[in-house]
């Protein structure tokens, strides 16, 4: 290991220089990675509301049916009420 005080200014900055070209790096390949997650959430949120909104839909049918047999049950009760 150097001691301290064998170490000159240019020996230093070179070090610091070396130590931010790796952070540097690092940053790089982080904000790739997040990028790429990034990318994948949005096709996993993208999907996911495709199918609910497909569930949805299903769901707005079946309700649809039962609202129209009620009026018409309700209808003929009144009809057979009113009679």
């Amino acid at each position: 290991m150097v001691r301290a005080d064998t170490l000159g200014t240019k020996d230093v900055l070179e070090q610091v220089d070396a130590r931010l070209g790796n952070v540097e790096q690092d940053i790089r390949q982080l904000r790739q990675e997040i990028g790429g997650l990034r990318a994948e959430t949005k096709t996993e949120i993208r999907d996911l509301r495709a199918e609910m909104n497909a569930r949805f839909t299903a769901v707005d049918q079946r309700f649809t049916w039962l609202y129209g047999l009620l009026v018409a049950v309700l209808l003929g009760v009144a009809g057979l009420w009113f009679r």
